[in-house]
């Protein structure tokens, strides 16, 4: 009740007691006090704002709990009010580098007073890629970089013709390293595949798909409708990239690893063989022209890639890194990778022998680190699904105990 309300109730009360008090019959009234409000009391924070940690181009949110009534927000920047900012949720602009370090804090006040939340902190790491692009294996995409909604994980060979997908969801790249991972065996440097499934409120369109066929059969599979799964689901959509490629002509077979997003268009794949000795120069020149190397696979002595442009991303220069070591070396040449601010955006086998390759790709002077795991065993992979990581590779080394290292990157 507003106070002027208030002054005009008790003044109607005493005017109508002075009539009862000058009527007649004797009777003798008796005075009312004035209607009063209680006091409002000041909110109160029941949860505080947290420190938040970013990727570079992506906003970050920040929120307050607060009891009271009549509440109103009022969120500042390193103690100045931003414009606009009261309700009790504040998303920031798309974060830029000079953001790290900035703080934030909310105003929460009312008639009965107010009170200051704690300072928050922003850090902002490596660039994450462009919304939609599927070219860097889920890295800060919106199907990973706020954890896995609804983590489970299926392991399965693949073997023979065989054709299987999985949506929504997320997949790993193919296993690679020495041998095989399943009894019989299959594609040398596939072994088994592992799929994660997804959340779908984060990626609703989002599938991971898998196929295998006759080796003779590669080109004409890829310029046709292949596999039949008669959803749409191709490698060689517009809206897939190919993320894995294993070529097996001595077992007359290959197999290949794609995602796919109705709701993202334009990939155009470029597909490339290449002498080992060239493998660098060549993906420097995929960089330099906006195209993202996404799956790799040695085969009689050379070098197969697939190569991504999409029509969102053009005039982008990328740079590249070519790493090769041994099963048991190759993940800290992959932590490496990524403290130079690389995303790996593919993996395979370079040789005969199982010696593995990775393919670093980070836009042009990003060298900004960026957040690395690498997680054995099923409580390890778990923990980095929760804390936002894309598996960027797994790494299969039947010297160690656990003989999966999965890679995860932010």
């Amino acid at each position: 009740m507003k106070r002027e309300q208030v002054f005009a109730t008790a003044a109607a009360v005493a005017s109508a007691t002075v009539l009862v008090a000058c009527g007649g019959g004797g009777s003798t009234g008796s005075t009312m006090p004035p209607a009063t409000m209680p006091p409002m009391a000041a909110p109160a924070i029941a949860q505080q704002p947290m420190g938040q940690s970013v990727p570079m181009g992506r906003s970050a949110s920040f929120s307050v709990t607060a009891s009271g009534t009549a509440i109103h927000y009022q969120w500042l920047r390193g103690g100045t009010p931003i414009s606009g900012a009261n309700s009790s949720a504040y998303t920031t602009p798309p974060t830029a580098f000079a953001d790290s370090g900035s703080t934030y804090s909310v105003i929460v006040s009312n008639s009965g007073g107010s009170v200051t939340s704690a300072v928050a902190s922003l850090t902002v790491t490596a660039r994450a890629p462009a919304h939609g692009d599927l070219r860097f294996q889920q890295v800060d995409a919106d199907s990973t970089v706020s954890g896995y909604g609804n983590p489970s994980g299926l392991s399965t060979a693949l073997s023979g013709r065989t054709g299987m997908y999985f949506s929504p969801s997320v997949g790993t790249s193919f296993y690679v390293g020495p041998g095989n991972c399943a009894n019989p065996p299959t594609l040398d440097g596939v072994g088994c595949a592992w799929f994660f499934s997804e959340d779908p409120v984060a990626s609703p369109g989002l599938s991971a798909a898998y196929a295998a066929d006759f080796y003779d059969s590669f080109s004409q599979d890829l310029q046709g409708d292949w596999p039949a799964f008669g959803n749409g689901l191709r490698p060689t959509s517009s809206h897939s990239v190919i993320t894995s490629l294993d070529l097996e002509p001595a077992d007359i077979l290959f197999a290949l690893a794609w995602v796919q997003d109705d709701a993202q268009d334009g990939f155009t794949a470029l597909q490339r063989t290449v002498a080992p000795a060239d493998l660098a120069s060549a993906a420097a020149a995929e960089g330099a022209a906006s195209r993202v190397i996404t799956a790799i696979s040695h085969k009689a002595g050379q070098i197969t890639y697939f190569a991504y442009a999409w029509q969102s991303d053009t005039t982008t220069i990328y740079e590249t890194q070519i790493v090769t070591g041994s099963a048991d070396k190759v993940v800290g040449q992959a932590a490496d990778l990524a403290a130079q601010g690389y995303i790996i955006t593919a993996t395979g086998v370079a040789d005969d022998i199982g010696t593995v390759v990775l393919v670093g790709t980070r836009v042009q002077g990003d060298t900004l680190p960026r957040p690395f795991i690498a997680a054995q065993g099923g409580a390890q992979i778990v923990t980095m699904q929760s804390q936002g990581y894309a598996t960027v590779g797994v790494i299969f080394n039947p010297a160690t105990t656990l003989n999966y290292t999965f890679l995860g990157e932010r």
